[in-house]
């Protein structure tokens, strides 16, 4: 790491950026279990299980896209994941769609109404997540020990995701310094 750089690690991952997915869980047969064919009224014929024969799975259907961002990142990854307090800053740049831009001859040109800021799905905190989650036990040894850093959205012509990794060495600023620590506090706003 270079003296004058404000973070300890930056991150760039080409592409448009991901987005955590709900978990989803699917009701599965368990393993053996045949069930039973039962002849219907209509003369069709039909499996039929009962209830124990079944159990509910749970997957994460964004495991794959986790799974890729560590291998985008690899490389760049401390020795033995960080074990402090951290600020994780997060840049998620996205693709301007085709209504940002002009028509005919303007087609390359940047409409003036066109938004800086991305203020659609998907949220902040579910594009926020999928990237803490992906670099646990890479970066850091759990993403709890992230305790600072906004997530900024905007537009741009190159889809890319930038994340800026800083040590907390000291507190900075009106809520971190230590005088404000060491001041005894009357109410949580004050």
């Amino acid at each position: 790491m270079m003296a004058n750089q404000p973070y300890d690690y930056k991150l760039v991952i080409l592409g448009e950026p991901k987005s955590q997915q709900r978990h989803k869980s699917a009701i599965l047969p368990r393993k053996g279990c045949s069930g039973v064919d039962v002849k219907l009224e209509n003369g069709k014929v039909e499996r039929l299980y009962r209830k124990k024969d079944f159990f509910i799975h749970n997957y994460d259907p964004s495991a794959k896209d986790k799974e890729e961002i560590r291998r985008m990142v690899r490389t760049l990854a401390p020795e033995k994941p960080l074990d402090e307090p951290l600020e994780v800053i997060i840049f998620l740049y996205y693709s301007r769609p085709k209504n940002h831009y002009g028509t005919g001859r303007n087609a390359n040109k940047l409409k003036d109404s066109a938004p800086w800021w991305k203020t659609t799905t998907p949220d902040r905190d579910n594009a926020d997540k999928i990237y803490l989650d992906a670099l646990k036990g890479l970066f850091w040894s759990d993403d709890a020990r992230i305790c600072a850093g906004p997530v900024i959205k905007q537009y741009s012509e190159i889809p890319r995701t930038e994340i800026f990794i800083n040590k907390i060495k000291e507190m900075k600023g009106c809520h971190y310094s230590e005088e404000e620590k060491k001041k005894p506090r009357t109410s949580l706003f004050g």
